[in-house]
């Protein structure tokens, strides 16, 4: 109950953060008060570094909304400030996300300072390369951090200790799982795959996005005892026929894949926000699927049986093993 009234906390500090930062930038606009380059530049730094001031000396609920807006605003003012290069915007947003999760404390900057650096690195590879291709590429090595992180979770928290991981894992962990989220929403818009040959790249991320799903599954199958090779086989081989009508929507296996993950792990609510992901992923591949009405509604149907088995499948062997388990743990 805790846990969830923090989150609920945070998640209306970073809303009400971002909402004052857009006012407070509206008013600085409206009165005119920034007219140059270099001052935008000074006001910027100085709120960046009253923000970094204030977080490492006190860390408290009710300051992270102000942080937040300090924090929004002094970047967007810098970036006014040094608008002429955008070389130069991209790689300080990237030292300022930086400097701003090793010097912060707490979980509100630490965390807009993965989604920043993630925003920053992309966004400087798409300028370098003049095209949309490392934004959508961006999509499958933010997964696979994600990935990876989970996996070598234990170990990562062998390493880094107690009072890093509350301060240092958890917003470095949840600043992925957003950008993951961004990743994917970003791939679903038409107008960002539009570049030639962009069906290639779709074909790409979407088998990188499978091997992600089959180690996972591979995972669960340990967990629930699936020890039979021609059962694993059988698996595998569904789950790639599940996800090959997805081969040129692969921001539906990723959110497939990030529900998975979240799920084994037992992340609740980043399980229902990927969950809410998938269903957007599933009502716009097929609104965007060049089929009749009576088609597309018999391949929802057909795909809503599949899942519907899939789940019950997996349901009963949860069952068989817990009552394993159950059964050992009396005897």
């Amino acid at each position: 109950m805790a846990q969830k009234h923090n989150l609920t906390i945070q998640v209306v500090s970073v809303i009400g953060g971002i909402l004052t930062a857009i006012f407070f930038l509206g008013f600085l606009a409206l009165a005119r008060i920034l007219r140059s380059d270099i001052s935008c530049l000074i006001a910027g730094s100085i709120l960046i570094l009253t923000t970094l001031t204030i977080s490492r000396k006190v860390v408290r609920s009710f300051l992270d909304a102000m942080n937040i807006t300090l924090y929004i605003a002094g970047c967007v003012l810098i970036g006014f400030g040094i608008n002429a290069s955008i070389n130069l915007f991209f790689i300080t947003l990237m030292g300022i996300s930086i400097l701003t999760f090793l010097l912060s404390r707490g979980f509100i900057l630490p965390f807009l300072s993965v989604i920043l650096f993630n925003i920053s690195f992309f966004g400087e590879a798409a300028h370098v390369f003049s095209s949309f291709y490392p934004l959508q590429i961006a999509a499958v090595p933010i997964l696979g951090v994600f990935l990876f992180t989970n996996i070598f979770e234990n170990k990562l928290f062998e390493c880094i200790g107690t009072e890093n991981y509350l301060s240092k894992y958890q917003p470095f962990h949840f600043g992925l799982f957003v950008s993951g989220i961004v990743s994917l929403g970003g791939l679903s818009i038409n107008y960002m795959i539009s570049e030639t040959n962009s069906w290639l790249v779709a074909c790409i991320l979407s088998v990188c996005i499978w091997f992600g799903i089959l180690i996972m599954v591979q995972r669960i199958m340990q967990v629930m005892k699936v020890t039979n090779p021609v059962s694993q086989i059988g698996i595998c081989i569904l789950c790639i026929l599940i996800c090959l009508p997805t081969m040129f929507a692969p921001y539906l296996s990723g959110s497939l894949l990030l529900i998975l993950i979240c799920f084994h792990y037992g992340y609740k609510a980043e399980c229902a926000a990927a969950l809410l992901l998938f269903i957007y992923a599933v009502a716009k591949y097929y609104y965007d699927l060049n089929l009749s009405l009576l088609v597309k509604s018999i391949t929802l149907f057909l795909t809503g049986i599949t899942f519907m088995i899939a789940w019950y499948y997996f349901t009963q062997k949860r069952t068989k093993h817990e009552k394993t388990e159950s059964n050992t743990d009396y005897h």
